[in-house]
């Protein structure tokens, strides 16, 4: 296999990443608790083209691009805000910096995408803002079904889901590409 980095190829598998973790977001219309979960299954689709990258991509960059085109392409798009942005370009870096010192995909990917939570952290944070904007946007009907998913534990549920899902596919992406 060619280990080779070409900017075609870095561009194509930068642009499957975002296409895997926005298209993940879409399972959130189907219930709330897909929403919480939606960053998890991105998790596990983002995996694949993190893992061709990374095969390829041996210097600091890797999580701060794949993060800064995310968080801009979702800015773009009115998604997140600074702040949000921040947080997951900010997960970017820091991946990257663990990436440097140990090199091991089984932690930094999920560290890369643990950021990505930071598009429904005002789940948590902003909570009366969040449930009005879900109110608006999907019906008072799923706001009001959000209402439980607001605890510290569907934070944890989420954090904890997204490790696994990014460790999985991660296994999977290994097998897939030797």
């Amino acid at each position: 296999m060619d280990k080779r980095l070409t900017c075609w190829g870095a561009t194509g598998f930068v642009a499957l990443y975002f296409v895997a973790v926005f298209a993940a977001e879409f399972i959130g219309f189907a219930h709330p608790v897909c929403w919480v979960l939606a960053p998890a299954l991105g998790a596990l689709l983002g995996a694949l083209p993190y893992r061709w990258l990374s095969l390829r991509w041996h210097r600091f960059g890797l999580g701060t691009v794949l993060s800064t085109v995310f968080a801009l392409l979702m800015m773009a798009m009115g998604e997140v805000d600074l702040t949000r942005l921040a947080v997951i370009i900010g997960f970017g870096m820091l991946s990257d910096i663990v990436r440097m010192g140990i090199m091991k995909d089984a932690i930094t990917y999920p560290i890369l995408a643990i950021g990505n939570i930071a598009e429904i952290i005002y789940l948590w944070t902003r909570k009366e803002w969040y449930l009005q904007g879900a109110a608006e946007e999907v019906g008072q009907a799923y706001a009001d079904a959000m209402v439980p998913l607001q605890s510290t534990l569907w934070l944890v549920v989420a954090l904890v889901a997204i490790v696994a899902a990014a460790e999985c596919g991660l296994c999977i992406a290994k097998k897939l590409i030797k």
